[in-house]
């Protein structure tokens, strides 16, 4: 159990100490909650045989498709978003 004092730093634990939820049963809900629509994702690809920057919702829906990293950056940034470290 995490202690109640720092629960509150901790968007998986409630203040009491308690856990909000099993991470590996989380409902679409309980994503919400914790800023899931503001998470998104980079992956590079090609467009037109150049590179480009694809930026991607939590979900996995298309955001943007721009062609450098720079203007990727600045386009999370603009919108409020956040990128997500994906393995």
């Amino acid at each position: 159990m995490m202690p109640a004092d720092t629960a509150h730093a901790d968007p998986l634990w409630q203040e009491d100490g308690t856990p909000l939820a099993t991470v590996r049963q989380i409902t679409p809900a309980q994503l919400r909650e914790l800023g899931i629509a503001q998470l998104v994702y980079l992956r590079q690809g090609t467009v037109d045989g150049e590179t480009a920057y694809a930026i991607h919702a939590a979900d996995g829906s298309a955001v943007a498709v721009v062609d450098n990293i720079e203007v990727a950056i600045e386009v999370v940034a603009e919108h409020g978003l956040t990128f997500a470290t994906v393995h």
